[in-house]
């Protein structure tokens, strides 16, 4: 299949597809990194969604003006509120793109509130042999919903009744310090998800 992977840059899911036979680019403004930066295109992934034809899309919109760990920011900054705008009408003309099979996907926020979305699947890096908690949402069009095997589930440790997992403090909090590479280090799919998405979606 000819895949596209939008607003990723560091071809964590690219690579995979890439290594599965598949033909895949990403793109994002950032350059790529990962093993095939020959692959990665510099540029506007809408550009690239609606000028060329594509079998399936998998798409990271940016998520710092969508995600709820930020949108409590807007009532105390005006201006917030338009970029969370301009964020929404970016992921919902991204997840229309002209392509038959699309995943968008995007942490806990705003984009379940918009009428033209379906509803999401929620997924978790601990439900596919990762420990980690990232709760993730995944719209889908013309692709199934990914199948959870129990058997890869790894249980967090307990705090308090608590299940916490490895990227986790005991409160919950993610232990990634501020860091100018944060962002970019809390956005990368997790190899577990970007496995099953390989392995289910690469052959639909």
């Amino acid at each position: 299949m000819k895949i596209l992977i939008a607003c990723e840059e560091s071809g964590a899911l690219r690579d995979r597809f890439l290594a599965a036979g598949h033909d895949c680019w990403s793109v994002d403004l950032k350059p790529g990194r990962g093993l095939r930066v020959d692959r990665h295109r510099v540029g506007d992934a809408l550009a690239m969604a609606y000028g060329e034809p594509w079998d399936l899309m998998i798409c990271h919109p940016p998520c710092t003006y969508l995600c709820v760990s930020g949108l409590h920011w807007n009532t105390r900054r005006p201006e917030r509120a338009g970029k969370t705008a301009e964020a929404l009408a970016f992921a919902v003309r991204l997840f229309q793109a002209p392509i038959p099979r699309v995943c968008l996907e995007n942490p806990v926020g705003c984009i379940s509130r918009v009428p033209a979305m379906p509803r999401p699947q929620w997924v978790q890096p601990y439900e596919f042999g990762d420990d980690a908690s990232k709760k993730t949402g995944l719209w889908l069009r013309g692709l199934p919903p990914l199948v959870k095997d129990p058997a890869q589930r790894v249980p967090g440790r307990l705090v308090n009744g608590l299940e916490r997992w490895a990227n986790q403090t005991d409160s919950g909090q993610n232990r990634l310090p501020p860091s100018p590479e944060r962002a970019a280090l809390r956005s990368v799919t997790y190899p577990g998800i970007a496995r099953a998405m390989v392995e289910q979606w690469g052959n639909a």
